[in-house]
C-alpha cells in the first residue's frame, strides 16, 4: 500500500480532484495552503500571490499510483509554470 501527498497550485484543483476520483476510492485534501518550492512562492501576498492545495490519497495497488502520477505529469505539461509535487509514502496499516 502506498499513500500519496500531493502538493498542487488551487488554479488546478478541479483537474486534480478529477484525476483523483478516477483512480481512488477517497482523498482528503487540504485549501488555502501556504509554501516555497521549485517554483514560484505560494504564499497568498501581494508580492506572492497564489496559494496551493494538498491532498492525500491511500491506496492499495501500485497500478492506481502509477495512473495518478501519469496523469497528474500530463497536467504539469499541459499548464507550464504550475507548481504539482507528487509524495509517495509507503503505507504499512490503514485502520
Amino acid at each position: 500500500m502506498v499513500m500519496l501527498f500531493i502538493v498542487y497550485s488551487n488554479a488546478v484543483d478541479n483537474e486534480v480532484v478529477e484525476i483523483a476520483k478516477r483512480y481512488a476510492d477517497g482523498y482528503t485534501k487540504f485549501t488555502g495552503v501556504q509554501g516555497e518550492g521549485n517554483k514560484e512562492p505560494q504564499l497568498g501576498t501581494h508580492v506572492w500571490p497564489g496559494l496551493n492545495n494538498c491532498m492525500i490519497i491511500a491506496l492499495k495497488d501500485n497500478k492506481a499510483k502509477d495512473a495518478i502520477a501519469q496523469e497528474l505529469n500530463t497536467l504539469k505539461v499541459k499548464f507550464k509554470g504550475i507548481g504539482i509535487s507528487i509524495f509517495v509514502l509507503q503505507l504499512k496499516e490503514m485502520l
